[in-house]
């Protein structure tokens, strides 16, 4: 890894504003990881520093022309009004640089159309102009990029696991340097075994995405901070594509849009994420995998993280720019932390008694956590063929409430629980679960896919039960207060050591309050952005 800064008299020359052919009154200049970017009148020049950093190199002046070139012809794709030509900056005979006659090329910049700040996706985001409806247009014209963007069996390659694998074990083994710095050695691992975990379980979802022709020749480099927008005529601007790696750039498109629903997210905006999102697979043709893009959006909150770590090492910057680049780096690794930790799908048992509010608990966490919920009243009586209203006042355990039906009925919820797993997405039965077998079953299920299982039993006081099944609030239920004997008697209570986790609630608190705390003992802590701390 090389970390060599561009030559002072060169970075000298595009501050001054006499070096230019065009008006320049002053000369803006900021700095990424690799570039330098010149911000002098009415356009930009892009300077890429003399690195190698292993995915990338420009450490010869022949490297960073090839670079420049392709980022011409890459960024023209979507942005051809802005990326204009790649200038060549001479050094004369008499030591003396210039734009001028071809003597000796001592440096090559890209030159771009210079947009106004205030259009910037990020400014907008700060200031509080962006809008839903900004992201739903960006959603779509990402869309129709991707429809068009080249795929070839060359390009579907670089969607695979194996190379999927080759990216994430590139960021551990590039931050390592970096723990105890930006990422606590806690952190590193726990991502790394999520990952590995989730890489190692859904590698069939990675088969189809690239049998279904989902890579392609993509951006690579979705950010708020290269997004423009102008607000009154919502024309947008999508710039500095990957040209340096066709391993970052030929991806899923899944991992393509991540980048952007991670920066919006992070910049706490998520609802422009899901606006974003929403629009994005109502133009594509593609439904998208919920589970994948949080991979990727982990994935490309952690490389974030990488790169502003880079900073920090890197001789050109300011101290006071290696403070901020430390700061973004430690919370674009707690992101990607939390984005890690929901990888692991849940299968979550809402069970206990008639009457105990299994249903409003469950119905409150699905909200929560964004996890599909399965009542056994409704699949009972949607396998039976009969209306969800229809009252079924028949003995315990008799009628569509036989032991035969309850196995029919828990078949049913289990089927579609491995159905949602499969895809990596956590789902929640709601149930009296009243055998420990029918629990066991649900748990093998989980096992299947290496989700934490866990299960919720709710108990109430027997003033609340008379009262509730005396008057049920739920047409669908046929439960009742002379049934309560009967399941009480039948019913087996989990055991501590059934589940990964085993809560127990009374149905005299709180439902929010319940679901809250069932969410983050399962789920873990809500983040959609990290914390500024």
């Amino acid at each position: 890894m090389t970390q060599r800064e561009t030559p002072p008299d060169i970075v000298q020359f595009f501050l001054d504003p006499r070096s230019y052919q065009h008006p320049v009154e002053g000369v803006i200049h900021r700095q990424t990881h690799v570039s330098h970017l010149f911000f002098a009148g009415d356009y930009v020049y892009k300077v890429k520093k003399p690195v190698d950093l292993g995915f990338l190199d420009f450490s010869t002046l022949e490297k960073r022309q090839s670079a420049a070139i392709a980022e011409l012809e890459l960024n023209r794709r979507i942005a051809p009004d802005i990326y204009l030509d790649v200038v060549a900056v001479h050094r004369d005979e008499e030591d003396a640089l210039s734009f001028a006659a071809p003597t000796f090329v001592q440096e090559v910049a890209v030159l771009m159309k210079r947009l106004p700040e205030a259009q910037r996706l990020s400014r907008l985001i700060e200031t509080g102009a962006a809008q839903p409806e900004m992201m739903a247009d960006l959603g779509r014209l990402i869309a129709d990029f991707h429809q068009t963007a080249e795929a070839s069996p060359e390009i579907a390659h670089f969607g695979s696991l194996k190379i999927v694998r080759k990216n994430w074990d590139e960021n551990f083994e590039q931050t390592e340097p970096f723990i105890g710095r930006t990422i606590s050695r806690e952190v590193w691992k726990q991502i790394r075994e999520e990952i590995e975990r989730f890489m190692r379980v859904y590698a069939d979802l990675f088969e189809e995405r690239v049998a279904q022709g989902r890579i392609r020749d993509c951006h690579g480099d979705l950010q708020t901070d290269d997004t423009f927008i102008d607000p009154e005529t919502g024309a947008a601007y999508v710039l500095d594509c990957i040209e340096f790696n066709r391993r970052f750039r030929y991806s899923d498109t899944l991992a393509d849009i991540a980048f952007l629903s991670m920066d919006l997210r992070y910049r706490g905006a998520a609802e422009l994420a899901t606006a974003f999102l929403e629009a994005y697979y109502a133009r594509s043709d593609d439904e998208g995998v919920p589970s994948l893009l949080r991979l990727y959006e982990s994935y490309r909150a952690y490389v974030r993280g990488k790169v502003r770590s880079f900073v920090i090492d890197q001789p050109g910057p300011s101290a006071e720019e290696k403070t901020l680049a430390e700061a973004d780096a430690r919370r674009f690794f707690q992101l990607a932390h939390a984005d890690a930790l929901r990888l692991r799908p849940r299968l979550v048992l809402v069970s206990g008694a008639m009457g105990t509010g299994k249903t409003s608990l469950a119905e409150a966490l699905g909200r929560r956590a964004g996890a599909p919920v399965l009542h056994s009243d409704v699949v009972r009586k949607t396998l039976a063929g009969v209306g969800l209203e229809e009252e079924h006042k028949v003995p315990f355990g008799s009628g569509i409430y036989s032991a035969e039906w309850t196995d029919r009925t828990y078949d049913a919820m289990l089927d579609r629980a491995r159905s949602e797993l499969a895809l990596g997405n956590s789902i929640i039965l709601d149930a009296t679960w009243s055998q420990a077998t029918q629990r066991a079953r649900a748990r093998e299920a989980a096992a299947d896919r290496e989700a934490l299982f866990a299960i919720i039993e709710r108990t109430a006081p027997d003033a609340t039960l008379e009262k509730r099944l005396s008057h049920p609030s739920r047409s669908v239920t046929d439960g009742r207060l002379e049934l309560l004997d009967d399941q009480r008697a039948a019913y087996e209570t989990p055991a501590d050591d059934e589940a990964d986790r085993v809560l127990r609630t009374d149905a005299v608190d709180d439902i929010d309050k319940l679901a809250a705390e069932a969410h983050t003992a399962i789920f873990g802590p809500e983040s959609g952005r990290p914390d500024n701390s």
